[in-house]
């Protein structure tokens, strides 16, 4: 996170325990033209792209009812055409809060219903 981003999330107006712009301003020493000409800017190509990613990987994991883990959501990207790196859709995953859903029997070592244990 940049300290413009920081100024950003943590300004008056936006959190309950905040302070002004100018004040972090003056902390982080950084002007405060800079920030504002900052917060005017377009998001940057990397940042679009990953937005675009996170649509997609959202998509994808909800088409899988929640299950998918990051692999499965990395082959499903590759499937639709789309290049990402494996660490990228596990990072963007992970920054969505998305992980696959687990039964409440798995790893526990215990036979699941209808198995036959000699």
């Amino acid at each position: 996170m940049s300290k413009y981003e920081f100024i950003d999330e943590m300004r008056l107006d936006t959190v309950e325990y905040a302070y002004s712009v100018e004040y972090m301003c003056n902390r982080l020493d950084v002007s405060r033209s800079g920030y504002y000409e900052w917060r005017g800017r377009p998001d940057s190509a990397t940042a679009q792209r990953r937005d675009e990613l996170k649509l997609l990987i959202k998509k994808a994991f909800e088409d899988s009812d929640s299950t998918y883990g990051y692999r499965r959501i990395h082959a499903q990207l590759q499937r639709w055409g789309i290049a990402a790196g494996l660490e990228l859709v596990r990072g963007l995953m992970r920054e969505l809060g998305l992980g696959p859903v687990r039964s409440s029997d798995h790893g526990s070592g215990n036979p699941q219903r209808g198995t036959v244990c000699a």
